[in-house]
């Protein structure tokens, strides 16, 4: 599918669910959120052809409704499974892919405690009953953004290097496999202090849209981190850390950085 159709087909999807959601007399409330509902900080759209539809709807007391069916009603379904988090996700047949969360109406209030990625209220607002839900989005859209709320450059630097001392263990040990899943969380904390190094927006996936939002040297640097060794990695992490933290000006914890850049060794080293 060229991405224009398939920009199509998720619009035309998300137009049918919504249609059902506001249908429904099961459902007492409900919204979309996600990319499809943001604007990004220069005003552009934050979702795009490849973006998922995403969805929360909170179910009337004594009037159950079971997702999977809900969705097969409006769509082929080719894949339905339950996630890690307890969230029902289908994929179509042409590859889209849909999370519908189903809440007890009780529920609604948990809204209120959901970090401020963005989203416009009214891309948000499906299915409402007497303002209530409007009235919850726009409380918590009023709320300070979720780059707001991130630590400090040192902590998030701290943190990341804690993270890298593990990953550079197990990669020292011979568990490549697990290594590289550890330096998923280096990553992020480098990722972070690029972001805030070269003032580019903070989205609540350190990675998403890296590619458009950072220069190519820090890009460059960041794919290091991704390929080679596992070990080879981890150096790269350590190199890049080091810079970050001198043109942020922080603590780089020397004593900590010596001492695994002496384990490490070298980026030619192989495990």
């Amino acid at each position: 599918m060229n991405p224009a159709a398939r920009l199509d087909a998720l619009d035309a999807l998300d137009t049918r669910i919504r249609a059902a959601l506001l249908a429904d007399d099961r459902l007492l409330y409900a919204l979309a959120y996600g990319s499809r509902t943001q604007i990004r900080p220069d005003g552009s759209p934050a979702a795009d052809e490849w973006s998922d539809l995403e969805y929360y709807a909170f179910v009337r007391v004594g009037r159950p409704l079971v997702a999977f069916e809900f969705l097969r009603a409006i769509t082929p379904v080719a894949l339905e499974v339950v996630n890690p988090f307890g969230t029902p996700n289908i994929v179509t047949p042409d590859l889209l892919r849909v999370e519908l969360h189903l809440e007890p109406e009780s529920a609604l209030d948990q809204i209120r405690g959901w970090p401020n990625g963005g989203g416009d209220p009214a891309q948000m607002l499906i299915k409402d009953q007497g303002g209530t839900l409007a009235s919850i989005l726009g409380e918590w859209a009023s709320r300070p953004s979720f780059a707001s709320t991130l630590p400090g450059s040192q902590t998030e630097f701290d943190n990341m290097l804690n993270w890298l001392v593990f990953a550079s263990a197990v990669a020292l040990r011979g568990e490549s496999l697990r290594a590289w899943e550890l330096l998923n969380w280096v990553r992020g904390g480098l990722l972070r202090l690029a972001r805030t190094l070269h003032g580019a927006p903070q989205p609540q996936a350190p990675a998403r849209n890296a590619e458009r939002d950072l220069p190519p040297g820090v890009l460059a640097a960041l794919n290091e981190t991704v390929s080679g060794t596992a070990v080879q990695a981890c150096f790269a992490a350590l190199a890049l850390a080091r810079a970050l933290a001198a043109r942020l000006q922080l603590d780089p914890r020397a004593e900590v950085l010596d001492a695994l850049q002496a384990e490490l060794k070298a980026p030619t080293d192989s495990q």
